[in-house]
């Protein structure tokens, strides 16, 4: 059986849209809620789903001081009763099937973590619309940038694929987590690649992590989730993922770029990624902006032609 880990912070509004997919997961028998000194009602909205779900046991560990999405998930990892771990965030849907799936590809592959595609819904969308739109992905481009050391959710490919690392929605082994936890350096700021340190544990370690088109999680929209790591200064996000790539390739680059066959010097891959990051804040989201308002006007055109169709 598989046990869920949920770390979380004032997310009770959220979680209130996306934690019943969470208790409808075939396979899961535990969820654990870890709420990282919360201000608002996150504890009691968990006591109302235990008690709606009532086959699924549900624990809730409450941190008295803020430690973090890592720590957190250490946390709710040592409370864990079942072999396997899926983690989820509490901004995210997960379709049905996704933790059996995840579980059926682990055992018969032999990897050490599972994760299915992510999908970010637009703001007119239902969950099912979101994955329909998603497809095997968004646009035409390798699935992992291995200098800079990102994985690219929205890359179009085929069926599973491994990678050295996936997004945060990954199923995997308890003895694992235990051997590689966590590292709680990542508790400042916006945490960036708090996810990622666990898993290149993992992948230059000899394990393999694995990703499949069979399942979904489906993350909420801006205005649906309202505060969180995008409602901080931009300058901010930029300056905390530089920090903490820096920390993340001194731990692993020299494994890791060995393991890939890179040649690009750990200077220069950091000096690539700050670029990135600034790119990726300042540049991308204009861009992104302007091609969702373009694709949302075609969804409206295409639904508009079908009625006028129908119509007829």
């Amino acid at each position: 059986m598989i046990t869920m880990v949920i770390p979380t912070r004032d997310r009770a509004h959220t979680l209130r849209l996306v934690a019943p997919s969470y208790f409808q997961q075939e396979g899961v028998s535990e969820i654990i809620f870890v709420i990282d000194a919360a201000s608002d009602d996150t504890h009691t909205m968990v006591d109302g789903l235990a008690r709606e779900f009532s086959d699924v046991s549900v624990k809730i560990v409450t941190n008295s001081a803020r430690v973090g999405a890592s720590q957190s998930r250490n946390l709710g990892v040592a409370e864990a009763s079942n072999d396997f771990i899926l983690f989820c965030d509490d901004d995210e849907y997960l379709e049905s099937g996704y933790a059996q799936t995840c579980l059926r590809k682990l055992l018969q592959t032999g990897s050490a973590a599972v994760s299915g595609r992510r999908v970010y819904m637009l703001g007119d969308e239902t969950p099912g619309d979101a994955v329909r739109r998603f497809g095997n992905g968004l646009r035409r481009s390798k699935p992992f940038r291995a200098v800079l050391c990102e994985y690219v959710n929205g890359a179009t490919f085929d069926g599973d694929i491994e990678l050295p690392v996936t997004n945060a929605i990954i199923l995997t082994r308890r003895d694992l987590l235990r051997r590689f936890p966590f590292d709680a350096h990542y508790a400042r700021g916006n945490g960036y690649r708090e996810e990622t340190d666990y898993q290149m544990n993992l992948f230059v370690h000899g394990y393999r992590v694995l990703v499949t088109n069979d399942v979904h999680s489906i993350h909420l929209t801006p205005t649906q989730i309202g505060g969180g790591g995008q409602s901080v200064p931009r300058w901010s996000r930029v300056y905390w993922s530089v920090h903490y790539t820096r920390y993340f390739y001194t731990k692993y680059y020299h494994l890791y770029s060995a393991q890939m066959g890179l040649r690009t010097p750990r200077s220069l891959a950091l000096g690539a990624f700050a670029v990135f990051a600034v790119y990726r804040t300042y540049l991308r989201p204009t861009l992104h902006g302007a091609a969702m308002r373009l694709l949302r006007h075609r969804h409206r055109s295409s639904r508009a032609r079908v009625t006028t169709r129908s119509a007829a």
